[in-house]
């Protein structure tokens, strides 16, 4: 059994593929972190307790809203947590119309582990008064 540190970040992990899902959340609490993975943005968005993640990985290709649309919801609710968005599609229109959207953090699949510990590190530490919450 993995132990998450005590106020451990909590991660919001939103990913439609059960291996790459089960994956990551291992991945996430081996390294001290709260996972909490969701299956579609729906099953995330129906958590009360979504809004009080300190960062978002999201799967860009989900079933029904993709993590987008998912973003811009939260967005919308005036949201302040960050996210990173991924995908296992190789075409750069994703990275292209993320980039234009102000969206610079996003990793191909297969994610390099180190990456996204890094990636997420840096941004719970950008946004310190998460961490209070």
């Amino acid at each position: 059994m993995i132990h998450c540190l005590p106020n451990a970040p909590r991660i919001g992990l939103v990913e439609d593929d059960l291996s790459v899902r089960k994956a990551m959340g291992r991945l996430l609490r081996s390294h001290g972190y709260e996972c909490t993975a969701y299956e579609s943005a729906e099953a995330a968005l129906a958590d009360p307790e979504l809004l009080r993640m300190h960062c978002l990985v999201l799967d860009i290709e989900l079933p029904e809203m993709n993590g987008f649309e998912l973003r811009d919801h939260l967005v919308e609710l005036g949201s302040p947590i960050p996210y990173i968005f991924f995908t296992g599609h190789a075409e750069s229109d994703f990275v292209d119309w993320s980039v234009r959207m102000g969206d610079s953090l996003y990793l191909r699949k297969p994610v390099d582990d180190n990456q996204l510990l890094a990636t997420i590190e840096k941004l719970i530490t950008r946004a310190p008064g998460l961490l209070d919450s």
